[in-house]
């Protein structure tokens, strides 16, 4: 059950500077705002996120001149991420690479663990993923 400031406020955003310190300053936010989840859905949410944010920096080209956003939302059944960024948007295909390959698995790790997940493309690269609440 989500602390009462949540259940007033259910939406926290994080707008951040991309480029390679991002993951960590989302991670630190993540562990801050989120502690109050179950031990299986903070550790999911802290790892499918913040690979979602390394993939912006990675694949979107966010820079430390740009802006990456994450916002948590609870749900009835759980919490949705997003990670939107300037990206041009991609179509998900599997992974690419061949197994012992490093890399390439941050979107196999969302599609296996996250309830459902999806890619919308308006004027800016939106990643989203529910988590159900354990």
């Amino acid at each position: 059950m989500p602390p009462a400031d949540w259940q007033r406020r259910s939406v926290r955003r994080l707008k951040t500077a991309g480029g390679p310190h991002a993951p960590a300053r989302v991670r630190t936010w993540l562990q801050e705002t989120t502690e109050w989840l179950p031990d299986e859905v903070e550790s999911n949410l802290l790892l499918l996120t913040c690979e979602l944010v390394n993939n912006s920096v990675l694949h979107g080209d966010a820079s430390e001149e740009d802006v990456i956003e994450v916002e948590l939302r609870a749900t009835d059944s759980g919490l949705r991420a997003q990670v939107t960024d300037p990206g041009t948007g991609f179509a998900p295909t599997g992974r690419q690479r061949e197994m012992d390959e490093p890399g390439g698995w941050g979107l196999v790790l969302v599609e296996r663990i996250a309830a459902s997940w999806g890619v919308e493309r308006e004027e800016r690269t939106r990643v989203w993923f529910e988590l159900r609440a354990a």
